[in-house]
């Protein structure tokens, strides 16, 4: 359940991530639970269902008091989030407790309401059966009641009982009389017992009345409830988007702090003359290897983000600067080696990470980075860096020193470090010409910016502002499309 919580969480902020205010109509929100579920459970949206999510929030907004109240306190938070930056990315993983135990009860309450809607469709059709039958008694003691008339308006014709005081005085002679007698004893005893069965169909018939309406009161009472139970999951419902929101905010801000947090201690990596070392054992072997012809993709089934794009998140993510493209993917693709060269440094043992994990470092790489790799390549008569953050812990191929080919199997992709769901950040730099492969692999500072500088002030060496003159930073929607 922890891990559902926390896939609704990413889930939802990449759908609100990436939500723009236009817009087609509305669709019909009424069913909460639907669109809960797609905008807080589904990773796989199209930009249309992503738009009504959007839309979706706003609806809760209107429908929940206490939860437009939250969104308001979340923005009117931003200034003390950014101050408190760390803070709050302990309260983001605190949420998925909460998450937890509010989906349980969200699913607890679905599951309520979906059998009592059960129990009501049995009864409505057992009040729909009750109703033919009792409109069946009622056509045939009509048409009973039809007949005794017709027979009793029949026999006074036959015996000109044109109305009652004819019983009485309209006897002129005593066979008059015996006439009228013997003609109403016909009619007693004729239909005395089809009258006696006409007044036991009626009291059936209203018995069945008093408990079909006793069945429709029943019924209401149980429509009521569930209406009831319907605006209790609402509400939940509107608590976890809030608290999604919430999270979302801080991740936001989180992002946008993220490359200054980053620089932080991360210009010479631990083992340097451990991978110099290596790289003079396998010198010759360096020199022997051969540029690849054009750049390999290195995430198998990845495509690259615009939300997460390269210099700068896009404004829904918090605009912050990001000095690599975080490659969309599923958790364990495939990463490969981009060109042919060599490993210059591996980093494992993160676990999957969160909001603010700095795992990495102790493992001598980058802060937050989790479990990382780099790469050098010759590349179409250029030398290349490249690096692969975030990776799955263990899943390693090669290690450093090892030549590898373009498009050879290098790790799986993860959520390791300072990461919130499966993706593959990833840089390139150009260092020069392809020449200097060897050189540079065997003197390598173990620096993992190589040149390029970290935070803010990196920007400043990107391959498309200072014309590729090396090192710098390439865009990889240069190299790949967008």
């Amino acid at each position: 359940m922890k891990q559902k919580a926390f896939k609704a969480f990413l889930a939802f902020v990449m759908c609100w991530g990436i939500m723009t205010p236009v817009r087609a109509e509305d669709p019909d929100f009424s069913d909460t639970t639907y669109w809960t579920n797609l905008c807080l459970y589904s990773s796989t949206m199209s930009y249309a269902e992503r738009s009504s999510c959007t839309a979706f929030m706003e609806y809760m907004e209107t429908q929940s008091t206490q939860m437009s109240q939250r969104v308001k306190e979340i923005n009117s938070k931003t200034a003390e989030i950014a101050a408190n930056i760390a803070e709050y990315a302990k309260q983001v993983r605190d949420y998925q407790t909460q998450a937890d135990a509010m989906s349980a009860d969200i699913d607890a309450l679905s599951k309520e309401i979906m059998d009592l809607n059960a129990g009501i469709a049995i009864k409505e059709s057992k009040v729909e059966e009750s109703q033919k039958a009792i409109e069946e008694d009622e056509k045939d003691i009509q048409e009973a009641e039809t007949k005794i008339r017709e027979r009793i308006e029949n026999a006074q014709g036959t015996m000109r009982l044109n109305q009652v005081l004819d019983i009485v005085m309209g006897a002129g002679t005593f066979e008059d009389l015996m006439r009228i007698v013997n003609g109403l004893s016909d009619i007693m005893n004729y239909d005395k017992i089809v009258m006696d069965e006409l007044s036991d169909d009626i009291a059936a018939l209203n018995e069945k009345k008093e408990q079909l309406n006793k069945e429709i009161e029943e019924l209401e009472e149980e429509k009521t409830i569930v209406a009831g139970k319907k605006e209790e999951m609402v509400a939940k419902q509107a608590d976890l988007l809030a608290l999604s929101y919430q999270a979302q905010t801080i991740e936001n801000e989180y992002r946008r702090q993220k490359v200054d947090l980053e620089a932080e201690g991360n210009r010479i990596a631990g083992d340097i003359e451990a991978i110099r070392q290596k790289m003079q054992e396998i010198s010759e072997h360096l020199n022997d290897v051969v540029a690849a012809n054009g750049f390999t993709f290195p995430i198998k089934g990845g495509q690259l983000s615009r939300l997460g794009g390269t210099w700068h998140y896009s404004a829904s993510f918090g605009g912050g600067v990001h000095l690599g493209n975080d490659i969309q993917c599923s958790l364990g693709s495939t990463a490969v080696a981009i060109g042919n060269g060599v490993v210059l440094k591996t980093a494992d043992g993160c676990g999957y990470g969160y909001l603010g994990n700095g795992c990495g470092v102790a493992n001598g790489g980058t802060w937050g980075g989790g479990n990382q790799l780099y790469l050098l390549v010759k590349i179409n008569g250029g030398l290349y860096a490249c690096k692969y953050i975030h990776l799955l812990a263990g899943s390693f191929k090669v290690q450093k020193g090892d030549i590898v080919q373009a498009g050879q199997e290098l790790a799986q992709t993860g959520s390791s470090g300072n990461s919130t769901g499966p993706h593959c950040h990833f840089e390139i730099y150009y260092l020069g010409d392809e020449k200097n492969f060897a050189s540079y692999a065997t003197s390598w500072n173990g620096d993992m910016a190589f040149g390029c500088g970290w935070g803010s002030a990196a920007l400043r060496n990107t391959c498309d502002n200072n014309g590729y003159k090396a090192p710098c930073r390439v865009r990889p929607e240069e190299v790949y499309g967008s």
